[in-house]
């Protein structure tokens, strides 16, 4: 199996108790089958807590529900008390993966760490270099010819968005340009203009657009409607709308446009929707920037993080709302103009 991570991602560790926004606190603990049934056979008090904790969600998962929007066994020390009493082996799959993202496809696995998470935020924006990925392993055997396509125009739009002859702005206008052009090419299934661009002769000049709004603050109130994790998020994003800007460096916001472009692009497989993703890419990096002087780079990333990357309905929402041009894709060629 090939895997393909991010070149910082053997450097991660977790803060564990020192680390200041814990990921088990806020999110419901969902606990695995296999974990839930390994815990009926838990001797002594651990035991009986294990099993006086676990329920059934609104889904029919099996959870932790929150005590004070902390999990019952995060001890005093922000330390879980299952992984020092059993082993991380004890905690659920969902508590030994974060922060990891895992996608397969096929042949190979890609896994991002979710920015979401201050170690990786820190490592994500601790260097202004370009962001490369590593591959480890090998594929057994080659990737579906769709995947295939698909994987080599998102390297194309990768490359485009780490080409630093030209300013951010302008690379990303050109993805976004790129990346309906694709689109067209995938609805109709042209196969020689998919190969066309993914080989690099992408479209010279963005499409013409009336004048009109940008993407903001329209965009913000889109965030707003959406399913909240904190509270204090639709007031952020209030503030979002007057505060003035503040120069973030371009080769920050680089990295998070490539963070983003590399783990949501090559889901258009599942659905063809490569411009939908691309837009969500887009839409993060510009609202990430315009959120930098409310709370700082970091802060601005890990919070849309936390309320967009991990909530799946959220993610589908505003790909429907992209869908139903609400915001146009205009507002976006006009806010990159």
């Amino acid at each position: 199996m090939l895997t393909r991570t991010p070149d910082y991602y053997s450097s991660f560790r977790c803060l564990a108790g020192a680390c200041p926004h814990t990921c088990c606190a806020k999110w419901e603990v969902v606990i695995d089958p296999d974990t839930a049934g390994r815990y009926e056979a838990v001797p002594g008090p651990l035991g009986e807590r294990l099993r006086a904790a676990l329920v059934r969600d609104e889904d029919g998962d099996w959870c932790f529900p929150l005590q004070g929007e902390r999990c019952p066994f995060l001890d005093g020390e922000n330390l879980c008390e299952i992984h020092r009493q059993l082993g991380e082996a004890a905690t659920s799959v969902t508590c030994r993966e974060h922060p990891r993202f895992t996608e397969d496809y096929g042949p190979f696995r890609e896994i991002t760490l979710s920015a979401s998470c201050p170690a990786a935020n820190a490592l994500l924006l601790g260097s202004e270099a370009p962001l490369t990925f590593r591959e480890e392993g090998s594929m057994e055997e080659p990737a579906d010819h769709d995947t295939a396509l698909l994987l080599a125009l998102r390297d194309r739009l990768l490359a485009v968005l780490a080409d630093r002859r030209m300013p951010l702005r302008r690379r990303l206008e050109r993805f976004l340009t790129a990346a309906l052009a694709a689109q067209d090419a995938l609805d109709t299934w042209d196969e020689d203009a998919l190969s066309a661009l993914a080989a690099g002769e992408l479209p010279p000049e963005p499409p013409r657009v009336e004048d009109g709004p940008g993407l903001f603050p329209d965009a913000l109130g889109l965030l707003s409607g959406l399913e909240i994790l904190e509270p204090d998020w639709r007031e952020l994003l209030r503030q979002a709308e007057t505060a003035p800007a503040a120069e973030v460096p371009e080769p920050l916001l680089e990295r998070i446009a490539v963070y983003f472009a590399f783990r949501y692009l090559l889901k258009a497989v599942n659905d063809g929707d490569l411009l939908g993703q691309a837009q969500l890419c887009l839409l993060a990096v510009l609202t990430v920037e315009r959120l930098a002087p409310v709370t700082g780079l970091g802060e601005a990333l890990r919070r849309f993080s936390c309320e967009v990357e991990h909530d799946d309905g959220n993610l589908e929402a505003l790909l429907e709302a992209f869908r139903q041009e609400t915001p146009p894709l205009a507002a976006f060629f006009r806010q990159l103009g």
